[in-house]
């Protein structure tokens, strides 16, 4: 195939010049094929990567069918996350999951920010993956032993048991207990009945279970509009668990200077529990958040167990350092006394101070605490 001339007719091509891709006998008459989709994918996706940002991968799709689903790749849409958000943590990756890919999650964030702007907030899918978290009961420790050494172990009981078989069957007869291959007497099938007495004091493990004790800030620099949003986001937790189909109860504590018990370790009643957040009005106040701590370890002791204890801290976290230190110390102390208990902070108002919440939450476990903390709805500046 050869080239076009200015009047429209195409010249012959020259004898033994080498094939192109614009010249391939295989193309159809007058496709021409861009160098760049010659390309190898990698090359492609390195270039893909250097071309700017998420605007400029959203038109590579609207080009050509090899653009277009190179720019669908996951890999793609992860590096611009972390370019534009920062380094995704196991949060973002369970949300992403959740979405379908990091493509829907990164376009849900988008529209969220500048639904909310200038506040911040997460798209949904980081929420429901939130939730998610909050009602994951702890994985059972595999056995202490491996499955050989167990086999191992079982082979040796046998043989012991095997190796005193004799002296047992020859003492047993001494003693009136009939030898093998002999009817046992009937004072024998009687029995006392211990036997049975101990088989029926015994009872089935109970299943493992999750209580939730929200902590929610009500003190005086908390607005309306933030209590409501710690309100809402409460609801939705509930909605999540209960639709998850894990056995939990929930009980509720609002703090200031005081504390106040909106309710105690309930079940799970989704319409019930949206008639308590209707109700909830906020207290006003200071913000004492170790002793709303301490109330909730009191909630949770009488608790088996096998009940996974979360706290769950809705706060904007401006408190001064010895606050924090005594927060940091009772939840210290419940992680301790009452293990297993997990700590999810939450940030919700003007100002949130970021640090001294994971500083507090970090008492349980610090290596995931990056991971248990969400700002909810946050505007990254002072409330005066």
């Amino acid at each position: 195939m050869g080239s076009v001339t200015r009047s429209g007719k195409r010249r012959a091509a020259e004898p033994g010049s080498p094939p192109t891709p614009h010249s391939s006998s295989e193309a159809r008459p007058g496709l021409r094929i861009a160098p760049l989709l010659t390309l190898p994918s990698e090359l492609l996706e390195l270039a893909a990567l250097k071309s700017g940002g998420f605007r400029e991968l959203c038109s590579l799709s609207q080009t050509n069918t090899v653009l277009r689903e190179l720019s669908q790749d996951c890999r793609l849409w992860r590096a611009e996350w972390e370019r534009v958000y920062g380094p995704p943590g196991r949060l973002q990756e369970a949300a992403a999951k959740r979405a379908g890919g990091w493509k829907a999650l990164f376009a849900s964030r988008h529209a969220t920010l500048r639904e909310a702007d200038p506040w911040l907030k997460p798209s949904p899918y980081e929420v429901q993956a939130s939730v998610d978290m909050l009602a994951t009961l702890p994985t059972p420790a595999p056995p202490a032993s491996g499955s050989a050494a167990a086999c191992e172990g079982a082979e040796e009981a046998a043989a012991a048991g095997a190796s005193v078989m004799a002296p047992a069957a020859s003492a047993a007869a001494g003693n009136g207990v009939p030898a093998a291959g002999e009817a046992p007497d009937e004072a024998m099938l009687a029995g006392d009945g211990a036997e049975a007495e101990l088989g029926a004091e015994i009872e089935p493990e109970p299943e493992p279970e999750v209580c939730l004790v929200f902590l929610v800030d009500g003190s005086g620099s908390v607005t309306e509009e933030d209590f409501r949003v710690m309100t809402d986001f409460m609801l939705t937790a509930v909605q999540g668990v209960a639709a998850g189909g894990v056995r939990a109860k929930v009980a509720v504590v609002q703090f200031s200077n005081d504390v106040r018990v909106e309710q105690g370790p309930t079940d799970v009643d989704v319409e019930g529990f949206e008639a308590l957040m209707a109700g909830m009005h906020r207290m006003n106040g200071g913000t004492n958040i170790a002793l709303a701590v301490q109330k909730a370890g009191q909630l949770l002791k009488p608790l088996g167990p096998r009940t996974q204890r979360v706290l769950v801290l809705l706060t904007d976290g401006r408190i001064d350092s010895h606050q924090s230190r005594e927060a940091h110390e009772m939840c210290a102390r419940l992680a301790d006394e009452q293990a297993p208990v997990r700590l999810h902070a939450y940030g919700v108002g003007r100002g949130v101070d970021r640090e001294e919440l994971l500083r507090i939450i970090s008492a349980s476990d610090a290596a995931t605490a990056e991971d248990r903390y969400l700002a909810l709805m946050v505007l990254d500046e002072a409330p005066w």
